[in-house]
């Protein structure tokens, strides 16, 4: 080999064992390093439980422990604080809607659009015209069908 290339192999990233590390992107080489530090940290941890003996597992469990009790005291805090988050917003969100509501009826109007209530008024009417001529219709069959009406006669409903 020639000294070039010698060069460039020392220029390669290498992992712990010496293989030629990937190119990676900075979230993976970040995540990367990150999970080898715990990893480290735990070994670390493991290395010093078994040189100061069963005190210091017992004070990492006594500092577990007084993290815990911190947690716990503010879970009913941060249970209030997301509570009222929650209200603010949803009422946020109802003001919100109510003006976008607003805004778009006055527009469809402008448009000359009916909105729903001109839409279920006339919806009614025609309803009601329809019933109308439906009684008509009965009423003219009623008086067809008998026989001793005069067929001159005028119809129920028709003056």
């Amino acid at each position: 080999m020639s000294d070039r290339d010698d060069h460039d192999d020392d220029d390669i990233p290498r992992d712990e064992r010496g293989r030629p590390l990937r190119a990676l992107s900075g979230a993976t080489r970040d995540l990367r390093k990150y999970t080898h530090q715990i990893w480290l940290a735990g070994l670390g941890a493991y290395a010093r439980a078994e040189e100061e003996g069963s005190g210091f597992f017992d004070a990492l469990v006594e500092a577990g422990r007084e993290v815990e009790r911190r947690a716990k005291e503010k879970t009913p805090r941060v249970e209030d604080i997301k509570e009222r988050v929650r209200h603010h917003t949803g009422e946020t969100i109802d003001r919100m809607e109510k003006a976008f509501d607003d805004r778009l009826g006055k527009a469809l109007s402008r448009l000359g659009i009916p909105n729903k209530r001109e839409v279920d008024s006339l919806r009614q009417r025609v309803q009601d015209l329809t019933n109308a001529l439906d009684q008509m219709d009965r009423a003219r069959a009623d008086h067809d069908a008998d026989p001793d009406l005069d067929p001159d006669d005028d119809l129920p409903g028709t003056r």
